[in-house]
């Protein structure tokens, strides 16, 4: 194009028109931008996809004659565009367990029991605070079908040599029946296969293993309020303090979180007031 349409364009004032007209579009979208960039292919947002935005295109594009770029690609395509939607997750909860008081009420602990806490999972919950659905094939939140078996979930996991020698510390299976992999595992396929981290299951597991390492002690400002859950000790039947949630907004595009948020529901279980007396062994 020549530079005179260019500047003919920008003088007479369509630029500004364009301008205004995309501006209104972006001020329009549903669901709405949540941050930049936001991709969007046929009113469906890619989310944390949006480098891959030319496999999308080329998916929803009905042609006759396909792009260059289309056609080198065109090997990887699908039949159908399923762009990865994920529209009821709303924020993430840290859940964090305190082994010696878990130990003494609700769970069968391998010895030596462990102190410090740790983690439990990662939990992507919609906005009522209920945890979101795992994976279902017949109504599918993400596309492609997320890791749903334990082997290749293994082999990704050791292929991160530093996140593979943390996680038995910062993560372990504190039951005294299962395996470490069994339960992270079952996390994975509880909390993560539906959540912005399903189709980078790596980056789930590195992301509560950097926000665990971030708490370099329970009693340190993390300027928001937790969620706080308790159980009765088996024997004396007191209040242990047995988790501590702490809340994040979702990830920006680069699977990071941002700093802690006030928890909706301040009370979880068997502690349901802020005048209860709570123990912490």
């Amino acid at each position: 194009m020549s530079q005179g349409i260019i500047n003919k364009c920008y003088t007479i004032g369509f630029g500004y028109k364009f301008l205004l007209q995309y501006a209104n579009e972006t001020a329009n979208l549903k669901p709405p931008q949540e941050y930049v960039p936001w991709v969007v292919v046929n009113n469906q947002p890619l989310r944390q996809e949006f480098e891959n935005f030319v496999k999308y295109v080329c998916q929803a594009y009905k042609g006759d004659h396909k792009p260059a770029a289309c056609k080198a690609q065109s090997s990887n395509l699908s039949p159908t565009f399923y762009p990865p939607v994920i529209l009821v997750v709303d924020f993430y909860k840290l859940a964090l367990q305190w082994p010696p008081s878990v130990c003494n009420s609700t769970l069968n602990c391998k010895l030596p029991i462990p102190t410090g806490f740790k983690i439990h999972g990662i939990w992507a919950q919609d906005a009522l605070d209920v945890s979101v659905p795992l994976y279902n094939a017949r109504k599918p939140c993400t596309h492609p079908q997320p890791i749903l078996t334990r082997p290749p979930l293994q082999q990704l996991l050791i292929s991160d040599v530093a996140l593979w020698n943390q996680l038995p510390t910062l993560w372990p299976n504190l039951a005294s029946t299962g395996s470490n992999v069994g339960f992270w595992f079952k996390e994975w396929m509880k909390h993560g296969t539906c959540s912005d981290f399903a189709q980078h299951p790596q980056s789930y597991f590195q992301s509560a293993i950097q926000l665990r390492k971030n708490l370099n002690s329970i009693f340190q400002l993390i300027g928001a309020s937790p969620q706080i859950s308790c159980n009765k000790h088996r024997r004396t039947r007191v209040l242990l303090l047995g988790e501590m949630f702490i809340c994040y907004g979702r990830p920006r595009p680069s699977h990071t979180f941002g700093t802690p948020q006030n928890c909706s529901n301040l009370f979880y279980g068997l502690y349901n007031s802020g005048s209860d007396t709570i123990e912490f062994p």
